[in-house]
């Protein structure tokens, strides 16, 4: 199983998005049944959100190393044992028994955790550098329909039993595994993986963020991604307590916001954002993105109405669509081949980072400031990623990356 690809081919490219769907598919299931399954051990708030920490902070130590392993193994190997933790973690969290076993089945799947970043490498990789933007729409496309269609089938499930969704996430993952090993091509070729050794600060993820901060243009796209993502999970970890507070609004349609949500995502990601990107170019694009979502956060904070939630959840939807895209291919374009892994999975781990952080931030500055600052905070901080966004030096992509495709011609 060594056949590898090269920059060719929509079928490899369309089989990693089912992969990826599958993925995010199985990680959304557990939503509308974790609060009921932690609630068998703990009534505390706090245990709950324990599960999101412990993913995203394993995540944060893990995912480097992964990536930087790709580099030199390959793609599939690391997508592989990835996906395969994945069911690991989805089972032992169904199995249950006690709370340490939960957070257990969490750190199971974050140390595993470079599904999705070992994937966007592999999309780098099969993409030509113009390409790229356009191909990376395939990431978010597969968020926005695995956010609607997890969800709905993980609540379908905990009708029948709380914990059947988890073992359904787990099979899921099963059947991804076998498609990875029997239909997946391997990305990277020998030729063109990294060959120095690995080292023990490889493994220390501070020193893997510093040292791919320190190439040119990376640091700043990857502070505009921390900013980002610290603002939007800090956004979304308060925004249901928040409306319900303000509007008394039944699950029903709180629901049907995230839905919306999801749609919105989905249909940007196979129109506009496949089209609009490569046409006004990934750094104007991004700071049309980040100023409508900053725009969002605000609308959202003054809304007098409900009603008014829903097309202000569907702006903010559709702009956030082009985020990662933009950011996605302004930092692929700057690095080589034989670190586009190590770029994935560092960026995996200031995602994860900061999903850890901003929730907890924007809980106490609801709690402690007032119950819309996580909105005008998060707005601000929108607008200061704009500004670094526009500090970035436009640049196509690197001279060596360009030359690699024209030789894969």
């Amino acid at each position: 199983m060594n056949r590898h690809i090269s920059k060719s081919g929509a079928p490899a490219l369309w089989l990693i998005f089912l992969i990826m769907l599958m993925d995010i598919i199985g990680l959304s299931i557990l939503g509308p049944v974790a609060p009921y399954i932690v609630k068998r051990y703990s009534n505390n708030a706090l245990m709950l959100t324990m599960l999101t920490v412990i993913y995203a902070g394993s995540m944060f130590f893990a995912a480097p190393a992964l990536g930087k392993i790709s580099d030199r193994v390959g793609r599939r190997p690391v997508l592989l044992v990835s996906v395969f933790g994945s069911a690991v973690g989805y089972f032992v969290f169904g199995i249950g028994g006690a709370l340490w076993v939960l957070f257990l089945s969490r750190l199971i799947d974050g140390v595993t955790g470079g599904n999705l970043s070992t994937a966007a490498a592999y999309i780098a990789d099969v993409s030509r550098p113009e390409q790229r933007a356009k191909n990376f729409t395939l990431i978010g496309l597969a968020y926005g329909l695995g956010f609607i269609l997890g969800p709905a089938l993980g609540g379908a499930l905990g009708q029948i039993s709380v914990d059947a969704p988890l073992f359904a996430a787990g099979i899921v993952s099963l059947v991804s595994v076998g498609m990875i090993y029997f239909l997946l091509p391997e990305s990277l070729p020998a030729e063109k993986r990294a060959t120095a050794r690995l080292r023990l600060r490889d493994f220390n993820p501070f020193a893997s963020i510093r040292d791919m901060a320190r190439k040119p243009g990376i640091g700043l796209i990857l502070l505009v991604s921390a900013l980002f993502n610290f603002s939007f999970d800090g956004i979304n970890s308060t925004t249901g307590i928040f409306i319900v507070r303000k509007f008394a609004a039944r699950p029903w349609a709180l629901g049907l916001l995230f839905v919306l949500a999801g749609i919105a995502t989905a249909v940007m990601q196979g129109t506009l954002v496949r089209t609009l990107v490569p046409k006004y170019g990934e750094k104007r694009m991004a700071i049309v993105a980040l100023s409508g979502e900053g725009l969002g956060a605000l609308l959202l904070f003054f809304a007098p109405a409900f009603w008014m939630l829903y097309p202000i959840a569907f702006l903010q939807s559709a702009v956030v669509s082009f985020i990662f895209t933009t950011l996605s291919t302004l930092a692929a374009n700057r690095v080589t081949e034989r670190e586009q892994g190590q770029l994935a999975g560092v960026s995996a781990a200031v995602s994860g980072l900061v999903a850890a952080l901003g929730p907890l931030w924007a809980g106490s500055v609801y709690d402690f400031v007032m119950p819309g600052a996580p909105f005008w905070m998060g707005a601000i901080l929108l607008g200061i990623a704009c500004l670094l966004v526009a500090q970035i030096r436009a640049k196509p992509a690197r001279e060596d990356a360009i030359q690699v495709a024209s030789a894969a011609d």
